[in-house]
């Protein structure tokens, strides 16, 4: 995934479904479409809100990697409030819009 793809979209949820391990994030892109990203067989969901650089709904930048297990991808969404939510997942992928 780009990781200019998803800079100033805006994050509107994260819903983690327990029993399948699905992780879902609502998104708001730059024609106001809602999107989804979505992770399936999810180990790992890491939701931090400090705020360290101020407020914000806005995603920064995207990088994503290689699970250290060698199963599966690292998602992190930098958010513009310093925030990384991370995704440790088997597919993460972006559904169209």
């Amino acid at each position: 995934m780009n990781k200019n793809l998803l800079h100033d979209w805006t994050l509107v949820r994260v819903d983690f479904e327990w029993k399948s391990g699905q992780v879902t994030i609502e998104l708001e892109d730059s024609t106001l479409t809602r999107r989804v990203l979505v992770a399936e067989a999810v180990q790992e969901l890491r939701v931090p809100k400090m705020n360290e650089w101020g407020p914000s709904v806005s995603v920064n930048e995207v990088t994503e990697g290689e699970a250290s297990s060698g199963h599966g991808k690292i998602l992190n969404i930098e958010m513009q409030s310093g925030d990384v939510i991370r995704i440790v997942a088997e597919k993460i992928f972006l559904l169209p819009a």
